[in-house]
């Protein structure tokens, strides 16, 4: 099956926009779209901190995961990056669904270098109420018990495991890209 889209989705500071840089570089006629992005600079500009996200109206998240699923429908050569595409590219065959996921004293680590948090005990702490809320979130909109449910993605990607150049090898083997 030839891939025309690749989702990637996953925990908080998994390192999923890192993973989307290097696959950028080994796939230079690909582009990004990332939705986590789009829907943060929204709140950022009504006052929305990242940790109130989950308070957005659900008719925003509806609309930002509705442009998500056009892109994914129409587009070919993009990867869609955003806590949702993976259960947004549901039922599109060639549609390359990736997971991310790392053990929380890294995530918190990176969360921490992002976000400028300060403590590890405060970034866990972030971490855990936002995909909680989020999760919450996600049922109350699109009636799923979970985004993280393995079903929903063809790879399961422990970004703890290797370099952000090595996970993308091997995404592109698993979706049997040339590069």
């Amino acid at each position: 099956m030839l891939f025309r889209a690749i989702t990637i989705s996953g925990e908080i500071a998994t390192g999923k926009s890192t993973l989307v840089d290097q696959l950028l570089l080994l796939l230079p006629t690909w582009t990004r779209v990332n939705t986590g992005q789009k829907l943060r600079d929204y709140c950022i500009s009504k006052g929305i901190t990242v940790q109130e996200v989950s308070f957005v109206p659900d008719s925003i998240h509806r609309e930002f995961d509705a442009i998500a699923r056009n892109i994914l429908e129409t587009e070919k050569n993009i990867i869609v990056e955003g806590r949702m595409s993976g259960w947004l590219a549901r039922g599109l065959e060639d549609a390359f669904r990736i997971y991310c996921f790392a053990p929380i004293e890294i995530r918190a680590e990176r969360y921490i270098m992002r976000d400028k948090v300060g403590t590890i005990e405060k970034a866990k702490a972030d971490i855990i109420y936002r995909e909680t809320k989020d999760v919450e979130k996600f049922k109350n909109i699109y009636g799923i018990n979970d985004y993280r449910d393995p079903s929903f993605y063809q790879l399961r990607l422990d970004t703890s495991m290797g370099s952000p150049y090595d996970l993308a090898q091997l995404v592109i083997k698993k979706a049997g890209l040339n590069i």
